[in-house]
C-alpha cells in the first residue's frame, strides 16, 4: 500500500470500553484480535508491544515496531500498528485513559509538568526508549495485573517520569 492510498482511508472511530467499577482500561490485546485497523479514540493511549512486529503508523508517522517498543498515543491521534505478516502473532499490553483522566488540580502541579505536556496535545506521538521504556513496560505490566486502587496507584507511579529525552516523536 503506498504512503498515498493508506493516508486516503477513513479513520474508524474506535470506541473504548472501560470496566464501569474502573477509571481506566488496561487490557490486552493478542492475535486474531490485535490489530485494528487505522482508528482514533478520545483516550490517550500507552502500549507496551510483548509479541510480533510490523509496521507503526502513527498519525503521519510510518516505521517499525517490535517486541518491547512502547509508545505514548495522544487523545484522537489516528493511528494502526500493522503485523509484518497476516499469519503473524501480535499482542500488546494498552492502557486507555481520558486526557481529562488525572484532573485539572492534580495537572497544574509541577510534578506532573510532563504528563501535562503530553496529554494537552492531542496529535503527539511517541515512541520510548532506554531505560524509560523499560521502567513505563514494568509499570504497564503491573497495571495488567492489579486490581482495585492498587492498579490506580501504578498508573500514577507513570506520571512521574520528568525526563522524556530517550523518546522519539512519531
Amino acid at each position: 500500500m503506498s504512503a498515498a492510498t493508506f493516508f486516503e482511508m477513513k479513520t474508524l472511530i474506535q470506541k473504548i470500553h472501560v470496566e464501569e467499577h474502573c477509571s481506566f482500561a488496561c487490557r490486552r490485546y493478542s492475535t486474531p484480535n490485535f490489530e485494528t485497523a487505522w482508528h482514533r479514540h478520545p483516550e490517550c493511549e500507552l502500549i507496551v508491544m510483548t509479541e510480533g512486529n510490523g509496521t507503526a503508523l502513527i498519525g503521519d508517522y510510518i516505521g517499525d515496531y517490535q517486541k518491547g517498543d512502547v509508545f505514548f498515543l495522544g487523545s484522537n491521534l489516528p493511528h494502526w500498528f500493522r503485523k509484518s505478516r497476516h499469519d503473524a502473532v501480535g499482542s500488546a499490553i494498552v492502557v486507555h485513559f481520558l486526557k481529562d483522566f488525572w484532573g485539572a488540580d492534580l495537572l497544574a502541579l509541577p510534578e506532573m509538568h510532563t504528563i501535562a505536556t503530553l496529554v494537552k496535545n492531542d496529535n503527539v506521538g511517541i515512541r520510548l526508549h532506554g531505560q524509560l521504556a523499560q521502567e513505563i513496560s514494568r509499570l504497564v505490566r503491573r497495571i495488567e495485573n492489579a486490581e482495585g486502587v492498587a492498579r490506580l496507584m501504578q498508573l500514577l507511579k507513570y506520571s512521574t517520569p520528568q525526563k522524556l529525552d530517550n523518546c522519539v516523536n512519531v
